[in-house]
């Protein structure tokens, strides 16, 4: 129904009350509403004066394009629509990354403002009221937010733009730098926890394979032959699902220490196709990768003097140590699978061979520093 509302003043301020329809308890209703238009002044001296600011709620009120949904408090908008929807067609973890924003930060900063009402110069107002987070964590809410608006207008709760695209975030960006291990501190922590079998393996493939966390738990027996590792599952928590992207299902190339090591513990395990390589205790499923770190390999290396650094600083070491030893570019986006600059093109133009070639570079590196270790005790 086509509505104009009512235009007064009250004190020195033009309002103006209409009708829209809101979502109430699921309900569409029809309920009053009042805005305040403009300060009575010498540029809105009259209700003709502000008729046009009228006209822009009545607006998309009358021509339909503003929807009953828009008028959900954000956060509710987030909690009954938006997380539903994302966890999905999300990765468990992205998901779970979306929705400690929202707990963490944005929940209680939200407050009642609505779908429909939400500007950019409220996401620009948030960016500076979270104190103490980093330029990164801040980069965060903003995707959380982006994210959300952009669900919003895909389906058709708002029209128009996405406001979080014109919000800046303050701060500077700081390089961000991973704890790595050498192959040095690879070949002494191998060393470390070489009395327990499943620890020594896991620590092996991290070191020569690159392998991300939730990947090196989705490996299972019959991803492993010809000298490849095939990586085509993660394991994030108790939830088996896809890699992260496409290019994380390249092969990768396993050299002939990390065989070896691979295929002694597979005759000691005797072990089915289709079991995980690194199995827990629960038939069927994957090793808690971090529950084998405090139980084993921290006390471990530990004793020997070693710092725990986490799984990734395995990943992010290799990368180093491709580099220090001279490997082409391309050999190195191949083994490790996700340098943003080199793409799964200069994947699959890498002959094989090349890489596995690199890799026995790393591995004659490893054995030299194991050796040199030897003799200096």
């Amino acid at each position: 129904m086509h509505q104009r509302g009512t235009i007064f003043q009250q004190r020195n301020k033009w309002c103006f009350r209409f009708y829209e329809n809101v979502v109430h308890n699921g309900e569409v209703k029809r309920k009053k509403a009042f805005r305040v238009l403009a300060p009575v002044s010498d540029e809105y001296p009259t209700k003709s004066s502000v008729q046009t600011l009228a006209d822009q709620i009545t607006g998309p009120l009358n021509s339909g394009t503003l929807v009953p949904e828009s008028s959900q408090r954000l956060i509710d908008f987030i909690d009954k629509h938006y997380l539903p929807e994302a966890k999905k067609i999300l990765r468990p973890s992205t998901h779970k990354g979306y929705k400690d924003i929202v707990e963490i930060h944005l929940r209680k900063r939200l407050g009642d403002v609505r779908v429909r009402d939400f500007r950019t110069v409220h996401g620009q107002r948030l960016m500076a009221q979270i104190p103490n987070v980093g330029h990164k964590t801040l980069l965060r809410i903003r995707a959380t937010l982006s994210a959300v608006f952009t669900f919003a207008l895909r389906t058709g709760v708002i029209d128009g733009n996405n406001p979080m695209h014109a919000v800046s975030v303050p701060g500077r960006p700081k390089k961000y730098r991973p704890p790595t291990y050498t192959l040095d501190e690879s070949a002494k922590i191998a060393k470390a926890v070489h009395h327990n079998a499943q620890a020594f393996v896991a620590v092996s493939i991290a070191t020569f394979a690159g392998l991300r966390h939730s990947e090196l738990r989705g490996l299972k027996w019959e991803d492993f032959g010809d000298n490849m590792l095939r990586i085509k599952r993660s394991v994030w928590r108790t939830e088996v699902g896809p890699t992260k992207t496409e290019e994380s299902e390249a092969p990768v190339p396993v050299i002939p220490i990390l065989k070896h090591v691979i295929e002694t513990y597979r005759k000691k395990v005797q072990p089915k196709d289709d079991d995980y390589i690194l199995a827990g205790e629960r038939k069927g499923a994957p090793l808690n990768l971090n529950n084998l770190a405090r139980r084993v390999i921290i006390p471990a290396i530990k004793a020997q003097g070693l710092e725990w650094k986490g799984w990734k600083a395995w990943r992010a070491g290799l990368a180093s140590a491709l580099y220090a030893l001279k490997v082409p570019p391309k050999v190195i986006a191949a083994i490790m699978r996700h340098d943003p600059l080199t793409s799964w093109r200069y994947y699959i133009n890498a002959p094989d061979a090349e890489s596995v070639k690199a890799m026995e570079g790393v591995e004659e590196w490893f054995l030299a520093v194991e050796e040199s270790d030897d003799e200096s005790h």
